[in-house]
């Protein structure tokens, strides 16, 4: 029976919104339920009572008894501004009044009283907007039962609910009330103890709410209490416990709940419902739960404070410029939409990255559908797999222009790089289009190329393929991950992940995350532009900071190509006149473009980029090359050739950051020329010497001694010149 009337209120739902399709005019307001998380709060009617963790994920499954957040999006309402708002319910389960809070507003609130559907409308500026509720009460969900029951039959499900049971979300409340969170020593007892309180268990239990009476943790656990909702109360007390101080690994607290209050336990978890809505009425009609890939869900307990630096992964996620994506049209162009939105990220890795994975941007019933919830910003759910929590293990198969990257190297950075490389390959911008006319909109690399520029691939090589792979930081063992989510990037908790990936902060300072990425090999840096060259590679007559030198490249490339009227280098379809038949001019501008648009000013890998824009300017360098990773040991290699005329090799490593000079003597002891005088980071380098002396003379027929100063290190070796 229960299932009929259920049929009949969603055939009814079903007519009237088709009613109110054919009598509403085109739309321009769109009714959207808004997600609230604790930093988020709104004001007035909006606020969340004190008693009540303030969250709603902003899904169409919504409990009983908590408040609903609406909000009319006006973005499409054109020059005349929209102010009327009339809400209203004209849809509910029998017996309920429940009404929206009628304040005439752009938002308003709704508590839906009794289990079912509700259609919600708006009226503004003469249009109309509906959607449609489900309001349920909470089932709650074990690693034993519940949930498993059913969805152990169906193999994605069950694959799912597996990986569930063993996350930290399906264990946290049991680890938190045996003292495994957050431990800390007590000098008293000679032992550690865990801090636990009620705050921690509003978020680590399911749906926290002490004044709605709809099967949630916080309910339950507050009428055991009475009227008081304190941590060491009647329902959790122990011998070992001192104020909210827990003996590490005592589970004497988990088997009292389990014990005394079974009752607790289906929702003593961070568990389905907490992400997909409350799941009573679904378990009994069948009806749908909420799935999203936006990050809502995850910001109800991760978006805490920042100042306090505790649990605010989130809230620095919000303020990366991942939170503000997708971008307009890219989100439905086929080339743009699975890097533009993390919903379609998520289909297309699933889809094996197909190019013709399923993908659109229509929902139902208001709400995203089951597979595809149109755009969302590139969030929680699209690097970490929402059962796990763990990283998606997705790696990088090839860049666009076929090049393989080398075994091991990139690790958990590979994630990203399956968007951070161009979309273009040189070939088919460059190569096989420059002599030609044959541009469609650009003659430039795409944005963020970072892959191609780490791997050392798809630059213009102007035919010298011994440049292809050369890399710089290979020994970063998680690629981007290292260095942008260096722990000790968010103020106030050096422990976690930054999740701004941000290297400098809004001023323009590194951030403290970034120098400890940095300090390991370049030393105790406090700023980027400490990290010096090797040389004098933009050949302004002083060896500066590595980005420094190479943004003296870049102006040098500059001021020989062909600019816009904005005065940056061309790279459009409009320009391309200017560029036809000239090959090399086409392949400067690629390059130009290439290290711009890596964003790191080269130190993604300066070895590539400083050969590239070498190459452009036609700058033979005869000075110091990194060519290899850090040794084990100091070294000064034997020149080559030897004799020689008019040119020498002379190679050298150091294992770590020093001071190093390079010079070289005549065979009575006097400096003819200094090949090296600058701090270096460790690695293996070589330098061409052309013999000519500090005045830029050749130098006559004879044996000279070559001298490597680095720290305490010292070594000499001889070399012959002959003509």
């Amino acid at each position: 029976m229960k299932r009929a009337a259920t049929a009949c209120l969603i055939l009814v739902a079903f007519l009237l919104l088709v009613a109110m399709a054919f009598t509403a005019s085109a739309q321009v307001v769109n009714l959207k339920i808004e997600a609230i998380w604790p930093t988020k709060f709104g004001t007035g009617a909006q606020k969340p009572a004190a008693s009540t963790l303030p969250v709603s994920t902003g899904l169409s499954v919504v409990p009983v008894g908590m408040k609903v957040y609406f909000v009319a999006d006006t973005t499409g309402s054109g020059a005349t501004t929209v102010s009327s708002f009339s809400w209203s319910v004209p849809l509910r389960p029998n017996g309920s009044t429940a009404n929206f809070a009628q304040t005439g507003t752009i938002k308003d609130t709704l508590v839906p009283d009794l289990e079912g559907l509700y259609i919600v409308q708006l009226v503004s500026g003469g249009k109309t907007m509906t959607q449609t509720l489900t309001a349920s009460k909470f089932k709650g969900s074990t690693i034993a039962t519940d949930c498993g029951l059913c969805h152990a039959v169906v193999p994605k499900a069950q694959a799912a609910w597996n990986q569930w049971k063993t996350s930290d979300h399906a264990t946290m409340f049991l680890r938190g009330i045996s003292g495994m969170l957050e431990v800390e020593p007590n000098p008293t007892r000679g032992d550690s103890v865990g801090s636990y309180g009620a705050n921690c268990v509003k978020c680590h239990t399911t749906g926290w709410d002490q004044t709605a009476n709809n099967g949630n943790f916080g309910y339950i656990a507050h009428k055991m209490n009475g009227a008081s909702p304190a941590w060491d109360t009647t329902w959790v007390k122990n011998p070992s416990v001192t104020g909210s101080y827990i003996k590490t690994n005592d589970t004497s607290n988990w088997h009292q709940v389990t014990a005394t209050y079974a009752n607790l336990v289906p929702t003593a978890t961070i568990g389905c419902e907490d992400c997909h809505g409350p799941a009573n009425y679904h378990s009994t009609t069948g009806s749908k739960l909420g799935i999203s890939r936006s990050s809502d869900a995850c910001m109800q307990c991760h978006a805490a404070n920042p100042a306090g630096g505790h649990h605010a992964l989130g809230s620095y996620w919000l303020t990366s410029v991942h939170a503000q994506l997708p971008n307009g049209s890219h989100t439905n162009q086929t080339g743009c939409y699975p890097c533009h939105s993390g919903s379609a990220f998520v289909t297309w890795i699933k889809a094996g990255k197909s190019s013709s994975a399923p993908y659109d941007t229509t929902t139902i019933g208001g709400q995203p559908s089951p597979t595809n919830d149109g755009n969302v910003a590139i969030g929680c759910p699209t690097c970490h797999d929402p059962h796990t929590m763990e990283l998606r293990t997705t790696k990088l198969d090839s860049l666009r222009n076929g090049y393989l990257p080398p075994a091991n190297v990139g690790g958990k950075g590979q994630l990203c790089m399956n968007c951070h490389n161009s979309r273009y390959s040189v070939a088919a911008k460059v190569t096989n289009k420059a002599p030609y006319y044959g541009f469609s909109d650009r003659y430039g690399p795409h944005h963020n190329p970072q892959a191609d520029m780490y791997f050392g691939s798809n630059g213009y090589q102007y035919g010298d393929a011994t440049i292809t792979g050369l890399m710089t930081h290979a020994t970063a063992s998680d690629a981007c991950v290292t260095c942008h989510m260096a722990p000790g990037a968010n103020p106030g908790n050096l422990t976690q992940a930054g999740h701004t990936w941000a290297m400098v902060d809004s001023a323009g300072n590194p951030t403290v995350g970034g120098l400890l990425a940095c300090q390991p090999c370049h030393g105790q840096i406090t700023k980027y532009t400490d990290i010096r060259a090797s040389a004098d590679y933009d050949q302004n007559g002083k060896i500066e900071g590595v980005q420094t030198e190479i943004l003296g490249l870049l102006a040098r490339l500059k001021n020989r190509l062909p600019q816009d009227s904005t005065g940056e280098v061309i790279s459009m379809l409009a320009d391309s006149l200017k560029v036809k038949g000239n090959q090399k001019m086409v392949g400067d501008i690629w390059n130009y473009w290439f290290v711009k648009e890596d964003r790191s000013i080269g130190v993604h890998n300066p070895k590539y980029a400083i050969a590239l824009l070498q190459k452009a300017l036609n700058i033979t360098f005869t000075g110091v090359k990194a060519v290899g990773p850090a040794p084990a040991s100091f070294a000064l290699n034997q020149n080559y050739p030897n004799p020689f005329n008019p040119t020498t090799n002379i190679e050298f490593a150091i294992p770590q950051h020093e001071t190093v000079k390079l010079e070289v003597y005549d065979i009575l002891g006097r400096l003819v020329t200094t090949l090296a005088n600058s701090d270096m980071p460790a690695g293996t380098y070589k330098v061409i010497w052309n013999g000519k002396d500090s005045n830029g003379l050749s130098v006559a027929t004879g044996l000279y001694l070559y001298r490597l100063q680095a720290g305490s290190f010292t070594s000499v070796k001889k070399m012959l010149m002959l003509k």
